[in-house]
């Protein structure tokens, strides 16, 4: 069960530029326990570069390491892995929007992310995550002592999440094009 273990999670496909490499030295030197779900579009280099990096220390899913690669899970693991992670770690580093950090807050988990990208439109540091600059282990090392150091609400996720929804997003262009063409017939 996800509650009995504290422990962070990355959503990504396993490939590079996603900060993966640094995520997985990270929890190896400050000794938290991460969990990786998502797989790569065939032979994955980069996979087996992690895997090789930390030799022995990372495990399939279901043995419990350090560092447990999930591979691809369905939609309800997914939600159960998300809610029950201590906070998501977003570490692509030029990511236009990224919806997993989206997904993340919208179930109360609070986000570690890269200042980067989409990622300083979603994540509120200090409020609903923790924002870092230094693009290193050291760098997400730094970022997750102060986010272990402040309390997040899981209610201020939820409500930064809903402004990507969906439906908020339809109600504003509907409003939009109603204040534009006031003449025309209302959508």
């Amino acid at each position: 069960d996800t509650k009995d273990e504290e422990y962070y999670f990355i959503v990504s496909r396993i490939v590079g530029a996603k900060g993966l490499d640094f995520a997985v030295e990270a929890a190896l030197k400050s000794g938290f326990k991460l969990k990786i779900a998502g797989s790569s579009a065939g032979y994955s280099f980069e996979q087996e570069k992690l895997i090789k990096k930390v030799q022995g220390r990372v495990f399939k899913h279901g043995d419990g390491g350090q560092v447990e690669f999930l591979g691809q899970v369905t939609d309800e693991e997914l939600v159960k892995f998300y809610k029950g992670a201590k906070g998501f770690l977003a570490l692509a580093k030029d990511e236009d929007f990224g919806i997993t950090p989206v997904e993340a807050m919208s179930l109360g988990t609070p986000v570690v992310a890269f200042n980067g990208g989409g990622y300083k439109e979603t994540v509120i540091d200090g409020k609903t995550g923790v924002l870092f600059d230094e693009y290193s282990t050291e760098g997400l090392i730094s970022a997750i002592k102060k986010f272990e150091s402040i309390k997040i609400n899981s209610q201020d996720c939820v409500k930064q999440a809903e402004k990507f929804s969906k439906e908020r997003f339809k109600k504003e262009i509907k409003n939009f094009i109603n204040s534009k063409f006031p003449s025309s017939q209302k959508l």
